[in-house]
């Protein structure tokens, strides 16, 4: 979540990583990831203003908590809770208290990747589903666990520590930590077991929809571009998502219209354009049927 950027492209701040890594006060040996120890004193980011960030963040809380929104709905952790934050995922900070202590390791996809580790497009895209978040709690022995996995990986990743085997002692520490919160995950897990093909097709779609969904907003695009039919791709994402691809579209759509409508230098025809709806009346009526009032209204209100 942390750390505050002023790359802006409508009106979300952007976060990215090579931003983070300018805040470390010691040089490290591997840029893939970091961790840092951040308080009320050292929290950089604006309360109630939309941010994305390119690389996934671990938090565990020691002291105090922290409310954020992902959409429209708000979430609050606290003290021995941990929270996993996928990347490219919009959130609003709306508070933190005055006594708040957290340890967190942010680390990047290029990394997570090397580590030999595909996360499950079900988790790494969770705020499409019904929860949008995944906040760990009452788990003392696992939140015990990764804090200590986390205070060795900050000591390992510190240049100036000499360890002669660090490069192995990182791989070990990191992968128990991706493997403890997989394995929570998996236990908590309602779903119905997944193929391989099915969690590759789930991912796929969900890559494909970051990237077209303000042009494409057709199933059967996505479809044609995973080379499977329509039907069948509809019968994996009401599997792995419980929601259809057209829902998950539509969602999306609707969060980044909220966003675009916030951006005081966007009129709502200018939306309607840049999200490719066919003209003002369509995007008008698309817009009111998932959130029930005109842009127009929306623009004009005090909510996100």
């Amino acid at each position: 979540m942390p750390y505050h950027s002023d790359h802006k492209t409508n009106f979300i701040s952007q976060i990215n990583f090579k931003d983070l890594l300018d805040e470390v006060e010691f040089d490290l040996r591997i840029k893939e990831f970091v961790v840092m120890n951040i308080n009320k004193t050292n929290y950089n980011i604006t309360l109630n203003i939309p941010y994305r960030s390119d690389y996934f963040t671990l938090i565990l809380i020691e002291k105090g908590s922290v409310r954020f929104r992902l959409d429209n709905a708000s979430y609050q952790a606290y003290e021995s809770d941990v929270i996993f934050c996928p990347m490219a995922e919009t959130f609003w900070i709306e508070e933190i208290s005055d006594d708040y202590d957290a340890n967190y390791i942010f680390f990047s996809v290029k990394y997570i990747s090397e580590a030999g580790f595909n996360y499950k497009s079900n988790d790494v895209l969770k705020s499409l589903s019904s929860d949008p978040t995944n906040i760990i709690r009452n788990e003392p022995d696992l939140y015990r666990k990764i804090n200590f996995h986390l205070d060795e990986l900050k000591t390992l990743n510190n240049a100036e520590k000499e360890n002669y085997y660090f490069n192995e002692m990182i791989w070990h520490h990191f992968s128990l930590v991706i493997l403890e919160i997989d394995n929570y995950f998996k236990k908590t897990e309602k779903t119905a077991q997944l193929t391989y093909r099915e969690d590759e097709i789930t991912t796929s779609f969900f890559i494909l929809v970051r990237q077209h969904f303000k042009e494409q907003h057709n199933v059967q695009f996505y479809a044609d571009q995973l080379f499977i039919s329509r039907k069948y791709l509809t019968k994996v994402i009401n599997k792995t998502m419980h929601k259809s691809p057209r829902d998950i579209i539509h969602q999306v759509l609707i969060i980044e219209a909220k966003i675009l409508l916030k951006d005081s230098n966007a009129n709502v025809g200018e939306v309607a354009s840049q999200l490719k709806f066919s003209d003002l009346a369509s995007f008008s009526k698309f817009f009111k049927k998932h959130t029930g009032q005109s842009p127009l209204k929306y623009k004009g209100s005090d909510l996100f």
